[in-house]
């Protein structure tokens, strides 16, 4: 199992959402973040150093998905929040060791 994370412009959550919902995947979790993005990154830091409001908005997808499905989730991601254009975000997978659900966890 994998976990898939992707950082993408907020402007195209819906639609990646969208896609990923009518491909049949579920268990996403989506939080709105900031950051520097390595695109501007030393262009922020010259002109405003440590200003919160300069910080670029993202949004940051979640979920852990079979080895099989990875390749399918990442093209539905980039094709639905691809512009082209710096900035349109990352995605990166890590494996997951163990994944178990909490309300089969038998107390001790």
């Amino acid at each position: 199992m994998k976990l898939l994370v992707a950082y993408i412009r907020p402007e195209y959550t819906s639609n990646v959402m969208r896609a990923l919902y009518k491909a049949g995947v579920g268990g996403i979790s989506a939080y709105e973040v900031r950051g520097l993005r390595a695109e501007t990154k030393s262009t922020l830091y010259t002109h405003h150093p440590f200003e919160l409001h300069h910080l670029d908005e993202a949004v940051k997808l979640e979920t852990i998905c079979p080895d099989e499905s990875v390749d399918r989730m990442i093209g539905l991601i980039a094709e639905h929040a691809r512009t082209g254009e710096p900035g349109d975000g990352v995605i990166a997978v890590q494996e997951v060791q163990s994944l178990r659900r909490i309300h089969d966890i038998k107390p001790s």
